[in-house]
């Protein structure tokens, strides 16, 4: 039986975040058509709860 993979190797600069997180969400999303905004979103949630521990270390720092 075939066996099909589909697997994305990617290479970032950690010197550069912001541009390297867009880009492997740009190269992710053609592989899930119909679910953009369910990814974007996910993104989303995961951001703001990091930004909330964030702001809880701070206020415990």
């Amino acid at each position: 039986m075939a066996q099909v993979q589909h697997v994305l190797n990617i290479t970032i600069d950690p010197l550069k975040p912001v541009p390297e997180i867009c880009a492997i969400i740009q190269a992710i999303v053609p592989y899930h058509q119909g679910q953009e905004e369910a990814i974007l979103l996910g993104v989303q949630e995961a951001c703001e709860t990091r930004l909330k521990q964030l702001k809880g270390d701070e206020q415990h720092g």
